[in-house]
């Protein structure tokens, strides 16, 4: 079994990676800027709790005490809204470099970070690791720009490396001002969510997938470089909702279009994830359809 550390553990897919590390017997040390988030109780369970600021470089005193064999750098400022396009981008960038430097230092042998589809920018396909990376958000571009840092870096400092492209997490326990939680929300409460016409298509992955991908890329040395972290499979929006509305509000009308497709719109995005398959044995075990039933679940028992 493993040391691990993980940062952004107060956030959804940090606090599942940590989580799931710990349940199948590694020592997890969850580290977090906010000890009163509403994930750490839970975690607090079964892992060791950190608390500091990447920001301040902090994180170097817990990783030279923890010495963890592997790093998974979860992390990140400004995931959404406005800040997507902020300065606060290049700070992610200058912080996610500090953090490896730190690994380094303690002998770290293994960092794994989390990426984004976002690094490719606009192909409306679906896409393995060989397609061109051209980011239209300054977010994009930060996790490319920290993507390529850090891989030249552990490469001299002989450090283990993989860096995993996530699409679209879900499940419960997602913010819930993404598409999903958001309209399971509404139609629960019974009212039509505004949406557009739903004709995109997009690769969602279910969170206990995610964490399932991350750990078995932390575990497997030999995987080394980038790898997209999908489910493999496009799915038309409207057919989400309409599934939505199927499990939490049965002959609900909806309507689509109400909301017009932004300038950057991607019709379709894919992630073809056999790359991470073939490397780790890793595949996507729940379907969409599956994955719904899991959030409209969660929302019930919360209301």
């Amino acid at each position: 079994m493993s040391r691990i550390l993980v940062t952004g553990a107060g956030g959804f897919v940090g606090a599942a990676v940590a989580d799931l590390a710990a349940r199948e017997g590694h020592t997890v040390t969850a580290l977090v800027r906010n000890p009163a988030g509403q994930r750490i109780a839970a975690l607090a369970e079964r892992c060791d709790i950190a608390v500091a600021d990447l920001a301040d470089g902090s994180v170097a005193d817990v990783i030279a005490q923890v010495r963890p064999d592997i790093v998974i750098h979860s992390a990140w400022e400004g995931v959404g809204g406005p800040n997507r396009a902020g300065d606060v981008q290049l700070d992610n960038i200058r912080t996610t470099v500090a953090l490896l430097d730190s690994a380094i230092a303690a002998g770290v042998g293994r960092f794994v970070g989390i990426g984004s589809q976002a690094e490719y920018g606009r192909h409306d396909r679906r896409i393995d690791e060989s397609a061109a990376t051209e980011p239209f958000l300054l977010y994009g571009a930060a996790k490319l720009s920290a993507y390529h840092l850090t891989r030249q870096r552990a490469a001299e400092a002989g450090v283990s490396f993989a860096w995993l492209r996530l699409f679209s997490p879900y499940g419960p326990g997602d913010n819930p001002n993404w598409l999903i939680p958001s309209v399971a929300t509404q139609i629960l409460a019974g009212h039509a969510p505004r949406t557009s016409a739903g004709t995109q298509k997009w690769d969602y992955l279910h969170i206990a997938d995610v964490a399932q991908g991350t750990l078995a890329a932390a575990l497997t040395q030999s995987a080394q470089g980038a790898f997209n972290l999908s489910s493999g499979r496009a799915i038309a929006v409207r057919t989400i909702v309409e599934n939505i509305r199927d499990l939490a509000c049965p002959g609900l009308d909806l309507r689509f279009g109400d909301i017009p497709f932004g300038p950057n719109q991607i019709m379709h995005l894919e992630g073809d994830c056999s790359r991470l398959t073939a490397a780790t044995g890793w595949t996507p075990q729940i379907a969409i359809e599956d994955g719904l039933v899991t959030v409209v679940d969660a929302l019930r028992q919360a209301a």
